[in-house]
C-alpha cells in the first residue's frame, strides 16, 4: 500500500525547479519558502528534500567562491604592490650608482 501512495506522489520537474532556484537565489530563508510552494501540491518528500539540499549546497558555493574571490583579489593586490615596491628601490639603487 505504501509503494502505491509514494508512486502517486510527484516529483519535481527540471523546469519547475529551475524556476523556483531563480526566486531563492541568496534567499537564507529558502527551506520555508519551497514547503510554501509545495503544500498541498503532493509532492514526493524525497524529491523536496533533494531539491532543498542541492539549493543549501548552492548557496554555500557561492558564498565560498565568493571568498576565494575577494582573497585572490587581495593575494593579487599585494603581489602587485611588492612588485611595484622591488621596481621603485632598484631604481631608486640604480640612480644612485650613476651619481
Amino acid at each position: 500500500m505504501e509503494q502505491q501512495d509514494t508512486q502517486q506522489k510527484r516529483a519535481f520537474e527540471p523546469i519547475e525547479k529551475a524556476k523556483l532556484a531563480m526566486r531563492l537565489v541568496g534567499n537564507p530563508d529558502f527551506e520555508r519558502e519551497i514547503d510554501d510552494y509545495v503544500s498541498g501540491k503532493n509532492y514526493d518528500e524525497t524529491s523536496v528534500i533533494l531539491f532543498k539540499q542541492q539549493i543549501g549546497i548552492q548557496q554555500r558555493l557561492q558564498k565560498e567562491g565568493g571568498r576565494l574571490l575577494s582573497t585572490g583579489g587581495q593575494i593579487v593586490n599585494m603581489v602587485v604592490n611588492a612588485l611595484a615596491k622591488g621596481f621603485q628601490e632598484a631604481a631608486a639603487r640604480n640612480n644612485d650608482g650613476r651619481q
